[in-house]
């Protein structure tokens, strides 16, 4: 009798893809959640702020690398 379909390799093959694909959209969805989060939303505003200050001629350009340093790395320390 013959026997069509994956057979024991290929349904191993099968299940590796399955996994993937589910891991996959698992890393995209928290990727995504987080890319939308209120904190890097601040952040980016915060930046922006210290940016456009630091055009209009506000802030040194020692204040702002220290301020831009602060908001880029410190924000993370904080939580």
């Amino acid at each position: 009798m013959m026997h069509y379909g994956f057979g024991g390799f290929g349904m191993f093959l099968w299940m590796i893809l399955q996994w993937g694909i589910l891991l996959g959209g698992i890393y995209l969805i928290i990727r995504w959640v987080r890319a939308e989060s209120p904190h890097s939303k601040k952040k980016e505003k915060a930046i922006e702020i210290i940016r456009e200050r630091y055009a209009k001629g506000e802030l040194s350009e020692e204040e702002y690398l220290k301020m831009h340093d602060i908001l880029s790395k410190g924000m993370d320390h904080e939580k």
